[in-house]
């Protein structure tokens, strides 16, 4: 690896950590495809969910005594689990194209029609229906890209969340989803030796970005925090076009 490349990854995680303690998403969509530039889509997939899964545990254990009130969330769990578990079996076989426009069309609906989609109350009616989709569907983007935070994270933002809810939310469905994949992947032997030196190599900036990010959440009032979601959803969005058709 050439000292550019090395200067370019740490970055890349920094920011992507940054983002990740913000607003409990963007780690592996921003982290991904730096990584694919360098080790290739796949192996960057692998390598991801290292700081993956330390980022998501930081986050619960940061508020572990509020996870009894996240009992309504066990269905979407187990049904990410499932999406996962499905989606690890087809890395690197699924056309990432359809994956991003699929993704990108749901973002927009959901950020544009959200509310109406939902309906006054998202616990009951569509909102019942829309969620373990979303969840299902969540998982499997996990299992094959890494990436499932543009979709997961627009259908939570239009339940409207105060930020402390819609981060432990996220962060509770994405680790059970993340330990799903490492188990998944190491079943499949996708854990060489250099993946696994490279994840434990990343945890460094990308826990030192989380810091960040957890520090400057913590100073934002909830109209702030939604409308930095906003924006992280739509550079997402766009970020998946452009590594999807023009890598």
């Amino acid at each position: 690896m050439s000292p550019l490349d090395l200067t370019i990854l740490t970055g890349g995680l920094l920011v992507a950590g940054f983002a990740k303690g913000a607003a409990a998403m963007g780690l592996p969509l921003i982290a991904t495809p730096i990584l694919a530039g360098v080790f290739g889509p796949r192996l960057a997939v692998v390598i991801v969910t290292v700081p993956i899964f330390a980022a998501n545990t930081i986050l619960i254990l940061q508020d572990w005594k509020r996870l009894r009130e996240l009992r309504h969330l066990g269905v979407l769990v187990l049904l990410g689990i499932a999406g996962t578990a499905v989606g690890s079996q087809l890395l690197a076989q699924l056309d990432q194209r359809t994956f991003a426009l699929l993704i990108t069309a749901m973002v927009a609906v959901f950020l544009l029609r959200g509310d109406r989609l939902l309906g006054d109350d998202p616990t009951v009616g569509r909102g019942r229906v829309i969620g373990p989709f979303i969840a299902l569907a969540g998982g499997l983007l996990q299992g094959t890209t890494s990436i499932a935070s543009p979709l997961v994270g627009s259908y939570f933002h239009a339940l409207r969340l105060q930020p402390r809810d819609f981060v432990l939310s996220l962060a509770v469905l994405f680790e059970f989803n993340s330990v799903t994949q490492i188990v998944s992947y190491g079943l499949a032997g996708l854990y060489t030796p250099q993946a696994v030196a490279y994840g434990i190599a990343g945890l460094v900036p990308a826990l030192v970005g989380l810091a960040a990010g957890i520090a400057l959440r913590g100073r934002l009032d909830p109209r702030r925090f939604r409308q930095g979601i906003v924006v992280l959803l739509v550079v997402s969005a766009v970020n998946l076009l452009r590594t999807a058709f023009f890598p």
